[in-house]
């Protein structure tokens, strides 16, 4: 069993800092979520308010 689920399993919230495009739009994220089981994201508005 991956470190990640197991702190998942007891109801530890797992959260990453970053968002990118990419991330998003290549499955990264789906990833992330099915086998490290992330269960949050968290950004900084000022860098998104920059993005292209």
């Amino acid at each position: 069993m991956k470190a990640t689920q197991q702190l998942h399993d007891p109801g530890q919230s797992l959260w990453l800092d970053n968002i990118t495009r990419e991330l998003l739009t290549n499955g990264t994220l789906g990833g992330y979520i099915s086998e490290l089981s992330v269960t949050g994201l968290t950004f900084n508005p000022t860098i998104l308010d920059h993005a292209k």
